[in-house]
């Protein structure tokens, strides 16, 4: 199944996610385990040391087909760190078993060359966590200094056996502006497809190392000028949440499309509206979005079916929205961002919203209101 670009040249990257599926298909994001072997900054699920895991059983038994059922044609295995899973390949096998496509998220220290070679020869391909380019900042910023030159000399082998797909990149002030130049450069002699820069959040352990750790509009700028002439056929720099200076209207919300199923079972219609209704300064209860648990409700596609997310929410549902000139061609950014913020769905989402400034945004140029 090929994946849709969700950022275009005309809308500005509002949403979390780089691509999705074409409807009525769906992505889903699996969480097979909790537990990771880092503790980053960032980290939206909070991961620690200790955490449950998915049981190959169930995921045979329940997950897959149940997915199936919602016609989920991709899946992306994630944790926690996955790949610490200790049925993690058997997993890994049963889905491309029944012919979804499969990627892993993963931070890459754990990685051997035995797995490396399983996951080439099953077709999977691999996104890697990478946010800076040294061991000070890319190191400190997973809480293991160490981890960047494993992570490094992972990607390089995942290269060479054809399956690295992407590295994610979290900008934050550990690092160098400079060094994310050097990421791209990376990226592109390891046949990357993709990178993928997104701001730090306020949402995880991001609710707390933010004001700390997040780079400046200004330096996130920087950023963009520094990494956009890597961009180009061979390989996608993906600029997610970056200032919306060219004042582009925003792109859309893809709840219902992308899924993401817990290590308990939950199923949400968005990973990151769950995340961010698990903040302090939110204003939802986290189980608007979940629609029910894979492992004990058999009827979990017909719930998602049945959920409707613009039904229930209308997105841009504001003054400020309604009266704005870019109305009927801009998708409103995103409902999880809002929520992060302390907002509620149907606010603007002022972080990337051409016509409004705030405090993370300032200097943006203002586009016309429509005339009352």
């Amino acid at each position: 199944m090929t994946a849709r670009s969700i950022a275009t040249d005309e809308v500005a990257p509002s949403c979390y996610f780089r691509t999705t599926v074409e409807q009525p298909f769906r992505k889903a994001l699996v969480q097979i385990n909790e537990d990771c072997n880092l503790r980053c900054a960032h980290c939206f699920v909070s991961a620690t040391k200790v955490g449950r895991q998915m049981p190959v059983t169930a995921v045979v038994e329940k997950v897959i087909p149940r997915l199936a059922e919602a016609r989920v044609s991709r899946v992306t295995l994630t944790g926690g760190e996955p790949s610490i899973h200790p049925d993690f390949l058997a997993i890994v096998r049963e889905f491309r078993a029944v012919g979804m496509d499969v990627g892993i998220c993963t931070n890459a220290t754990t990685l051997d060359d035995t797995v490396i070679r399983a996951l080439a020869a099953l077709g999977v391909h691999c996104n890697v966590s990478l946010d800076g380019f040294a061991a000070d900042s890319h190191g400190k910023f997973r809480g293991d200094r160490a981890s960047f030159t494993v992570t490094t000399a992972t990607v390089e082998k995942l290269g060479a056996a054809g399956i690295l797909q992407g590295l994610l990149c979290t900008p934050n002030t550990l690092a160098q502006n400079e060094e994310y130049a050097r990421l791209c450069a990376f990226a592109r002699a390891n046949g990357a497809r993709y990178v993928l820069l997104n701001p730090l959040g306020s949402m995880g352990r991001g609710v707390k190392s933010r004001s700390k750790l997040a780079k400046t509009t200004l330096h996130m700028q920087e950023i963009f000028e520094l990494t956009a002439p890597f961009d180009g056929p061979e390989l996608d720099i993906a600029h997610i949440r970056f200032p919306n200076t060219a004042g582009r209207p925003l792109a859309g919300c893809e709840a219902g499309t992308i899924i993401y199923v817990f290590t308990p079972g939950e199923v949400t219609v968005c990973p990151y509206l769950v995340f961010a209704a698990r903040t302090p300064q939110s204003r939802h209860a986290d189980t608007e979005f979940i629609v029910g648990n894979i492992f004990t409700d058999p009827d979990i596609a017909q719930r998602l079916d049945d959920y409707r997310f613009h039904d229930r929410y209308r997105v841009g549902d504001n003054r400020t929205c309604g009266a704005c000139s870019m109305n009927t061609g801009c998708g409103k950014g995103c409902p999880a961002a809002v929520v992060a913020a302390g907002g509620r769905i149907g606010d603007v989402d002022t972080e990337q919203c051409p016509v409004t400034t705030d405090a993370h945004t300032a200097g943006r140029r203002l586009l016309p209101l429509m005339p009352a």
